[in-house]
């Protein structure tokens, strides 16, 4: 009787201990699918394979994704290939960075090297901070092109927000890609218009209030026609408002429509579409505009955590430009400061990491490049020593859920309204000055994330994808109370 006891007993145990031991694994298993699905990594921006080899060997025991984004590399064939083999052999994903017309990133070298490296190759970083550019910066919105036998018009958006028109005959030289403009007119933000000829020997300026300046320089001839003048000039002349009716972009939703086009066309460079068949992810990091992104092709955007921005509302923006547009989102922590140590210190960049993680990021990355030719990586051992804490202690911690800090609440931006946001005197698509809206807007989100904190989106009107049903909370720019 006590040995059938004994027996039982162990029978039990045994029993008891089989379930738990498949708990256990089940666990296991659900856990290291649902890391798979996060990557964690870093960039590579220097020239050296070997150099590129040995930063791996440091970052592998703790990260998933490697990428390399060299300058200086991503125009060279064989050693990407080179890199991305080592990086795949020790089992971890790969992308590479590409600028426009990189002829290594070619179509056919993609589709090889998704072949390659299968689902370990998860795409393309192409292009970066194409937003950024827009609101800081030179951008050309539409660059020189012949359509129908006829010169499309190019047009310059500078880093001051002066919109420039170049406008060119039929003549066009396809060998060079050069062509002379006919005719140069600039809208200023004050809202003056100047226009010039070719040879720059009439320059007309116009001003809001209907003044027109004239100013001639044929033969060393100098003609200048002014107010008390102006009916002595022997050409016909457009008013004011005639010439403001010509500009391209009169308002935000053009400004949209050309900053969406731009982006389209380089990434028609690459065929999206096919990549896209190949499962192979075009993404760019940026630290504004993540909305026009999404809508100008990209599959993933990862919002730059940077220069004291903040991140709450970094990642409000960007995870709500992904939530309604059905997009991939997720972070790159970059530089702090413009001088060594560049980064933030470790027990910041874990912070970072955690909090991107835990919003539900999919991808977070770590900008690895100094100005430094000699030393360009910017990564110390306490950024080695969080990077391993993270995965370790956060990653493949069970007791710590991917995305469990999700968004119940959505703050909704005018349509087109692309606003940096960084302080209330921001431009707006860094070609109009801040508004009347702006300051509304900026007191909305400074409100709602001290509500709701992580738990926001931001997001902006659009018929195409609707919040209502996505949000428990739906709060807008100019909502009263």
């Amino acid at each position: 009787m006590e040995q059938k006891k004994l027996l039982t007993i162990i029978a039990v145990v045994l029993l008891v201990g089989t379930i738990v031991f498949a708990s256990y694994i089940a666990v296991v298993i659900v856990d290291h699918e649902e890391a798979e699905s996060f990557y964690v990594g870093v960039t590579y921006c220097g020239s050296s394979v070997e150099d590129a080899k040995e930063f791996v060997d440091k970052v592998k025991n703790y990260t998933n994704l490697f990428v390399l984004q060299s300058g200086v590399l991503q125009w060279n064939a064989t050693a990407v290939q080179e890199i991305g083999d080592y990086v795949t052999t020790l089992n971890l994903s790969y992308a590479v960075y590409g600028g426009t017309r990189n002829t290594v990133l070619s179509n056919k070298w993609l589709n090889e090297a998704k072949q390659r490296w299968g689902s370990q190759f998860i795409g393309i970083y192409y292009n970066d901070e194409v937003g950024g550019y827009m609101l800081d910066a030179t951008v050309y919105l539409e660059t020189i092109q012949q359509k129908d036998q006829r010169i499309v018009p190019k047009i310059e958006k500078t880093e001051n927000g002066a919109i420039t028109i170049y406008q060119y005959n039929d003549s066009y030289d396809e060998s060079s890609q050069e062509a002379t403009p006919q005719n140069i007119t600039t809208y200023w933000p004050d809202g003056k218009i100047t226009n010039q000829n070719n040879n720059k020997t009439t320059i007309i300026t116009y001003y809001p209030n209907g003044t027109i300046n004239i100013h001639e320089n044929k033969n060393n001839n100098k003609n200048s026609y002014t107010t008390e003048n102006i009916t002595k000039y022997p050409n016909v002349i457009q008013s004011y408002q005639e010439i403001l009716n010509q500009n391209p972009i009169q308002n935000h939703n053009d400004a949209a429509e050309a900053y969406v086009n731009m982006n389209k066309k380089l990434l028609e460079e690459i065929n999206t579409t096919q990549l896209n068949k190949k499962q192979i992810t075009v993404f760019t990091a940026d630290y504004n505009l993540y909305w026009w992104n999404y809508q100008s092709g990209y599959n993933l955007v990862l919002a730059e955590l940077a220069w004291n921005n903040s991140i709450v509302q970094q990642i409000s923006l960007v995870r709500g430009a992904a939530n309604l547009q059905n997009k991939q989102w997720g972070t790159i922590i970059t530089w702090k400061y413009t001088h060594p140590p560049y980064l933030p210190n470790g027990a910041e960049l874990f912070d970072q990491m955690k909090t991107s993680y835990e919003t539900g990021a999919q991808y977070v990355l770590i900008f690895n490049y100094s100005e430094d030719s000699q030393n360009p990586n910017t990564l110390q051992e306490e950024h080695l020593q969080a990077l391993e804490m993270f995965w370790k202690d956060i990653v493949q911690n069970p007791n710590i859920t991917h995305g469990n800090t999700k968004a119940e609440a959505a703050l909704i931006l005018p349509q087109n309204y692309g606003w940096g946001m960084r302080n209330p005197q921001d431009t707006i698509w860094g070609i109009w000055p801040a508004d009347e809206a702006s300051q509304e807007i900026w007191n909305q989100v400074e409100k709602q994330t001290k509500q709701h904190g992580l738990k926001l989106d931001i997001i902006f009107e659009d018929p195409n994808h609707i919040a209502i049903e996505k949000y428990s909370h739906i709060y807008y720019w100019n909502q009263s109370g």
